[in-house]
């Protein structure tokens, strides 16, 4: 349980569906566990192809993680006829939370894994 924090791979959350010219004007939420942490990781517009604000919110106990160091990946596995694509993004502390931009180089589906390390573990 202690070495719940070594640089993990957190989650892949789940799947970015990035799609061109959606009209939708809501964003998006997606929420995980491992261990005491909760990690929760969003949007406020939709995703689009190109340069997009994301937030992470991570919760031990209830209560925010502070002072991590948090990456998120992005990801794209190699497809006949394109190579794997992957973007790395050390996400800024703001507040409770952490922010960063991500760019999304092309539409389709996109993987995520959030690596975290506090205190050096």
């Amino acid at each position: 349980m202690k070495k719940l924090f070594k640089l993990v791979s957190l989650l892949t959350l789940g799947l970015f569906f990035v799609a061109c010219g959606d009209s939708a004007s809501e964003g998006f939420t997606k929420s995980g566990k491992a261990g005491s942490l909760a990690v929760t990781y969003s949007s406020a517009k939709p995703l689009v192809v190109g340069d997009n604000t994301i937030k992470v919110a991570i919760t031990k106990d209830g209560k925010a993680l502070k002072g991590a160091k948090v990456e998120m990946k992005v990801f794209m596995p190699e497809m006949p006829g394109m190579p794997y694509m992957d973007f790395i993004k050390v996400m800024d502390a703001s507040g409770d939370n952490y922010s960063g931009n991500i760019n999304f180089s092309m539409g389709g589906t996109w993987q995520v894994k959030i690596f975290i390390e506090a205190d050096g573990k």
